[in-house]
């Protein structure tokens, strides 16, 4: 569930580390690592006064148009630079493990675990393998061969770069927030009024009341909303 400026992913096609999970996400937490959690109104509390304390440059207790526009010429800048940088190619060759010309689901998952392990942290829990290994490799493997071709891997990368592009040129969802959050309209918005809308967005997930959102609550809102946006 979004809290307020948090960016859509940009298709993380492969979760490693080392390839695509990183591509567009000019944050740190990922959408995707925050909807395998149970998230309470604290921890959005919490998270959006962490965001706020990033845009809020001057530290006067506001985030203005101003502090917006120049966070979004940082992001679309580094942004720009990921698209630049990205190289399927390359990308391909270390997830390659043993060098066949093609990527299986355990190649990936032992390269997203072994980057893991190099930063000090723990492999992936089975539910979020399942969850993202799983889809993300079925939908690049087009012919269902059970394994990724150098060439599938590149349709998909085209794609993510695209995706990345798009990205770069999109508003940052801070301006998008700006506006929505900005209840007594004077053209900044202040910590209160940025944490009453996450909470907002919070209390609409929250499908059973009970102060905390699972991630099960976000797949569901996820299909309400998906059957409002097309109808059968």
């Amino acid at each position: 569930m979004k809290t307020v400026v948090l960016a859509g992913a940009a298709a993380a096609v492969m979760l490693s580390g080392a390839a695509l999970a990183q591509t567009a996400q000019p944050v740190k937490a990922t959408p995707h690592a925050r909807a395998m959690k149970t998230e309470t109104r604290a921890d959005v509390q919490a998270n959006v006064a962490k965001m706020f304390a990033r845009l809020d440059a001057n530290h006067d207790g506001f985030i203005s148009q101003d502090e917006v526009s120049a966070m979004q010429a940082k992001r679309t800048q580094k942004l720009e630079q990921r698209a630049q940088r990205f190289d399927p190619t390359k990308i391909f060759a270390r997830l390659d493990l043993n060098h066949d010309g093609k990527i299986t689901s355990a190649e990936l998952e032992a390269a997203h675990n072994q980057r893991v392990q190099a930063k000090g942290g723990q492999p992936t829990p089975a539910q979020a393998q399942a969850t993202g290994f799983r889809g993300l490799f079925a939908r690049a493997d087009t012919n269902k061969d059970g394994a990724i071709s150098q060439a599938e891997f590149s349709a998909m990368g085209a794609q993510v770069h695209a995706r990345m592009e798009r990205a770069a040129a999109a508003p940052a969802p801070a301006s998008r927030m700006l506006t929505m959050a900005d209840a007594n309209k004077d053209g900044r918005v202040s910590l209160a009024e940025a944490q009453q809308l996450a909470l907002q967005h919070f209390d609409r997930a929250d499908l059973n009341h009970d102060g905390t959102v699972t991630p099960q609550e976000r797949q569901q809102v996820r299909q309400q909303l998906k059957a409002q946006r097309h109808p059968s």
